[in-house]
């Protein structure tokens, strides 16, 4: 293994970046909060898995692969109604992992969901998270925001970047929207142009609700909105 290999692995180990090998596993104890479950057990499945995100000091911005797998006693599952319908947990999961303090931006990004049960041993339920992403799309959560374009479209920024690169990133958007714009009018499809405006895959403003959003010229000054 490669010194590069080992120095990423580690910071991945330490919540700092991404795994290099783009999977990410993670698991919470208990049983999952349904849709008709009560804003307080909402919220405290919510807090549970808020807590294991903390860790992670970046937020995934590419496309994901979700697979949940809940370990439940097969007894429980059948024999009584106690246990809340697969399909009744889903939103509250996903809505667990999205937005600032998650571990992606926006439900959006999910290109695959699986979720299924399997019977356990012990009388302690736990669901396990497994998430597959492109291990080059990621940003630090510290200083995230959202550079608006035309659109309503919006590519992650950062605010702490020194102001040079600031405004520098702004005059790249903006060349790679024009050049978006003419090619697509001349016949080029939406996917082979969608990275072309820089900053991976773009988001529509109504996607960012809970991060800041910045005009060219707020960020280029490091101010917010």
């Amino acid at each position: 293994m490669d010194d590069e290999l080992t120095e990423a692995i580690d910071k991945a180990d330490a919540g700092l970046i991404p795994s290099p090998f783009g999977r990410i596993e993670i698991v919470i104890p208990g049983a999952p909060a349904s849709v008709q479950a009560s804003k307080a057990v909402r919220d405290g499945y919510l807090s549970a898995i808020r807590t294991k995100l903390s860790r992670y000091q970046f937020i995934l911005t590419g496309q994901i692969v979700l697979e949940i797998t809940w370990l439940v006693p097969a007894r429980s599952r059948y024999e009584t109604d106690a246990k809340a319908d697969i399909d009744n947990c889903l939103k509250p999961i996903i809505d667990a992992f999205a937005g600032p303090a998650g571990l992606f931006i926006n439900d959006c990004q999910l290109k695959g969901l699986y979720i299924c049960w399997r019977h356990a041993e012990s009388s302690e339920e736990q669901l396990l998270f497994r998430f597959d992403f492109d291990a080059e799309q990621w940003s630090e959560r510290k200083g995230l925001a959202f550079l608006r374009l035309e659109r309503g479209l919006c590519v992650p920024v950062s605010i702490l970047w020194p102001q040079a690169l600031r405004r520098g990133w702004v005059e790249l958007m903006r060349a790679g929207e024009s050049f978006k714009e003419k090619t697509e009018a001349m016949g080029a499809s939406y996917l082979a142009l969608a990275g072309v405006t820089g900053g991976g895959q773009p988001f529509h403003v109504t996607r960012t609700i809970g991060f800041p959003v910045l005009s060219a010229d707020d960020f280029v000054r490091g101010g917010e909105s």
